[in-house]
């Protein structure tokens, strides 16, 4: 297990996972407990799990050496609240828009069991997620957490 950690992208699939778990469940939570709307609830576990994810990034996955500061986290912040925010809202939107739905009159599903709300929901929210991997690995390894003396690029 050791051996397996030492491995950068394991770390960030495991920090993201963790995150992204406590994403949906947020989302969720929010959705379908609370009645948020879901561009709002959204937001809200993105918001939240953007300051996790730093904590995460910066200590376990690239094992940044430097201290936590308030520039380095509003950096991390923008990769990812585009990421978050922008891309995932957009995915998100594009599902209802495409697929005419209000996850909750779905043309993907059946229109009216209250079940196929989350499982569009959820799948649009996935799709988004998976989007915002490759756009947030790439960005944290050359940008946010590239070690002072490495030159800034993106490969």
């Amino acid at each position: 297990m050791k051996r397996i950690l030492q491995n950068q992208q394991v770390r960030f699939l495991l920090a993201g996972s963790f995150n992204t778990a406590l994403d949906f469940l947020l989302l969720n939570v929010l959705t379908l407990a609370f009645g948020v709307a879901p561009l709002v609830a959204n937001t809200v576990s993105v918001s939240l799990g953007i300051v996790i994810s730093y904590a995460l990034n910066h200590f376990f996955v690239f094992r940044y050496p430097y201290r936590i500061s308030i520039g380095k986290f509003l950096e991390f912040f923008l990769v990812t609240g585009f990421s978050s925010l922008v891309l995932q809202n957009t995915i998100i939107f594009l599902f209802e828009l495409l697929f005419d739905t209000s996850f909750g009159n779905s043309l993907l599903f059946l229109p009216t069991a209250e079940g196929d709300q989350v499982l569009a929901l959820n799948i649009a929210k996935f799709s988004a997620v998976l989007v915002g991997l490759v756009w947030n690995f790439t960005m944290y390894k050359f940008v946010v957490f590239r070690k002072r003396n490495e030159p800034r690029r993106l490969k």
